[in-house]
């Protein structure tokens, strides 16, 4: 029988699942080799795997090489076959007469391979016997090998099984789910299943499990819980562990109200504490994830992921059931998109600043520009700044992202500056930029490339960064004595008190617009700015109010004393070359008017 040459893509897949190519030599292997030497008296017996484009020799025996080329491989020959294949005489042969094998060494006359063939399907290689001399080779020596290579696939499934089996809880791990899930995607195609993600004990609890009393204890667990629960399903389903604390089922019954039982019953046959074999009692949060799927391919496959996020779509909540919620999922996908194209957006230019200008009351001038980043998705489009720029501050390319912010804001504010027109400029910082020991050497550094005062620049700081000893306070005390003017920004909305205020570190307040947006129509709110306003000033900060939006806001804010305003009312965010027409426009027309 020939092998369809369609099945070569799904031979190589099984061949790599079985984890053997290029492993070391093992004597499981080298004894079926040595006895086939002396049993059928050759100087060279080999275990080879068909690779895409070598032969691979997992044991070998009289040749001094690992691999060779796939081309020239006789046992090329052998796997399209499921019959020993025998060569008497390489040389009388026209497929192999010419063979750089048989031409050079080891000067193969004799071939005789029989088939490694997986589960009755995948051709993965042959055990083979090769002689420097001619041999004849009866059908009795034929069944003979064929038999050795029987005991080399004997050996090659229970390595496989043995892959399959996690050693701490002797259950079927995730590799034999994925096997199992595709068998039942053949069986019974298009039928729904439920996934059942059983979590012992959530990812920070093992850390610190772990760390104090190793995994071993944890392993046991795992072990009695898995126990436990394979007696309660029965021959319902097999028990997975499919991770540190983690346990998978799959349920036939995908009726809610039964399904709902079922995890409720489940629940309760682990309530009862878990030995963990050095008498230490962990203290468990269990959770149970589901995930309904379909039984076909991609389906089955992705479920075990759809049950994971599960667990996570509500971590808070102390619910102990939770199912699969696609919308959930889709925007958890979003975002870890997004975090991942971030390096590729700073090196494709995707990302791009706009400037909010803030008028000045003393003045009547707009004195300061803030700088907002925006990205250009290649795919999703404009991306909003309050999607990226939280999970932005949980990487490390926050350090090059604010590095980029400061240098492009700066050197638009020395453009502007050498076409007639001096403003400020505010960028936003994170902690963790704070937090970096070279961040005070970021900040002179881009001052002597741009030729411009420490004191054009601003930096927004959270509540958090401002109020917190430790690195990120010291980062805002350097950026102080260089003279850079720190705002605490979204001021109000946080947990920063009145008394704070004696000593902060920051020399501008910046009112929240959740403060500001109701003091048109909302005597209290006003009242509350009026004293926020009176308390900042006595103190000796400056007050700047985000969000103006209407005419009357700003004539309140203007009869407050509040010392600088920015929203949509004076200004959208503007890209540089309109920001720079309205402020120099504006601040033309009032160096006029003041004669």
């Amino acid at each position: 029988m020939t092998l369809p040459i369609s099945a070569e893509q799904q031979r190589l897949t099984a061949l790599r699942a079985t984890g053997l190519l290029d492993t070391p030599p093992t004597e499981e292997f080298d004894r079926i080799t040595r006895l086939a030497s002396r049993l059928f008296d050759v100087p060279i017996a080999l275990v080879s795997l068909v690779d895409a484009d070598r032969q691979w020799f997992k044991s070998q025996i009289g040749l001094p090489v690992r691999e060779t080329c796939r081309e020239d491989a006789f046992c090329d020959h052998t796997i399209r076959t499921s019959e020993v294949m025998v060569v008497e005489d390489a040389l009388q042969d026209p497929r192999f007469a010419a063979n750089p094998l048989v031409q050079g060494p080891p000067h193969i006359r004799f071939y005789a391979g029989a088939p490694l063939i997986l589960r009755g399907h995948h051709h993965l290689g042959s055990l083979c016997l090769i002689d420097s001399v001619p041999r004849a080779f009866d059908t009795a020596q034929q069944r003979q090998l064929a038999d050795l290579a029987a005991l080399v696939m004997a050996q090659i499934d229970l390595q496989c099984a043995a892959a399959r089996l996690d050693e701490s809880t002797l259950l079927p791990n995730r590799t034999q789910l994925l096997q199992d899930l595709h068998g039942l995607c053949l069986a019974a195609p298009g039928e729904q299943r439920v996934l059942v993600l059983l979590e012992l004990l959530p990812h920070d609890g093992i850390m610190d499990a772990a760390r104090a009393i190793g995994m071993q204890p944890i392993e046991q667990l795992t072990y009695e819980a898995g126990r436990r629960l394979a007696g309660f399903v029965g021959s319902q389903s097999r028990v997975y562990h499919t991770g540190v604390a983690r346990l998978a089922l799959v349920l036939r019954d995908t009726d809610g109200q039964t399904v709902a039982q079922f995890t409720q019953q489940l629940l309760d046959t682990l309530a009862a504490p878990l030995s963990t074999g050095s008498g230490i009692v962990i203290n468990q949060r269990r959770r149970i994830g589901l995930a309904p799927f379909t039984l076909e391919p991609a389906d089955a496959v992705d479920s075990l992921r759809r049950a994971n996020a599960a667990l996570y779509h509500q971590p808070m909540s102390g619910t102990a059931v939770c199912s699969y919620d696609a919308a959930v999922d889709l925007s958890y996908r979003r975002s870890y998109e997004l975090m991942a194209s971030i390096p590729r957006a700073l090196m494709a230019g995707e990302f791009r600043l706009v400037y909010q200008p803030q008028f000045e009351r003393a003045s009547t001038r707009y004195t300061c520009m803030e700088a907002l980043l925006r990205w250009d998705h290649p795919q999703l489009g404009t991306v909003s700044p309050g999607d990226f720029i939280p999970l932005l501050e949980k990487t490390t390319y926050i350090q090059a992202v604010t590095e980029w912010v400061l240098h492009t804001a700066l050197a638009q504010v020395r453009a502007w500056e050498d076409a007639g027109l001096e403003v400020d400029v505010a960028i936003n910082v994170s902690p963790r930029n704070l937090e970096q020991p070279g961040f005070a050497g970021m900040l002179r550094d881009a001052f002597a490339r741009h030729r411009l005062a420490p004191s054009r620049l601003e930096i927004e700081c959270t509540e958090n960064a401002v109020l917190t000893e430790g690195p990120t306070l010291e980062g805002i005390k350097a950026a102080r004595a260089m003279g850079v003017r720190v705002a605490l920004d979204d001021f109000g909305t946080g947990y920063c008190n009145f008394g704070c205020l004696y000593d902060l570190s920051a020399e501008v307040l910046k009112l929240d617009q959740a403060l500001i947006r109701p003091i048109g129509t909302d005597a209290r709110a006003l009242d509350v700015v009026r004293g926020m306003v009176q308390l900042g000033h006595t103190l000796g900060y400056r007050l700047l109010a985000e969000g103006v939006e209407t005419a009357e806001v700003f004539d309140q804010l203007m009869e407050l004393g509040c010392d600088q305003v920015q929203g949509y009312y004076l200004s959208r965010p503007l890209p540089p070359a309109e920001a720079f027409a309205f402020v120099h426009r504006w601040n033309r027309l009032v160096t006029l008017e003041q004669g």
